[in-house]
C-alpha cells in the first residue's frame, strides 16, 4: 500500500470515528435523528441518517459538526476522541 492509499484509509477511519461518536452522544442523550435533521435544517431525516451511518460515502462536514456540538450540547472535541 503506498502512502495516498494509507492516508485515505486513515481519513476514512477518522470519518468513522466521528459518525460513531455522534451516534453514541446522541443516543445517550436520547435526542432521535428525526429532531437533529430538524434542526439542522434537511428536509429528510434519511440525509442526516446517512451521515451517521457513512452509507454512501456521506459524512458530517465542519459545520455540521458545529451545529451537533450546541445541539448536543458537548465540546466538539467530544466527536474525535477514539
Amino acid at each position: 500500500m503506498d502512502q495516498d492509499e494509507i492516508l485515505e484509509q486513515e481519513a476514512e477511519e477518522f470519518l468513522n470515528t466521528i459518525s460513531k461518536n455522534i451516534e453514541k452522544i446522541r443516543e445517550r442523550k436520547m435526542v432521535t435523528k428525526l429532531d437533529i435533521s430538524r434542526q439542522l435544517g434537511f428536509m429528510y431525516p434519511d440525509h442526516y441518517s446517512r451521515m451517521e451511518l457513512r452509507s454512501n460515502g456521506k459524512h458530517f462536514n465542519l459545520k455540521h459538526l458545529y451545529k451537533l456540538s450546541k445541539i448536543l450540547n458537548v465540546p466538539i472535541n467530544k466527536f474525535l476522541e477514539e
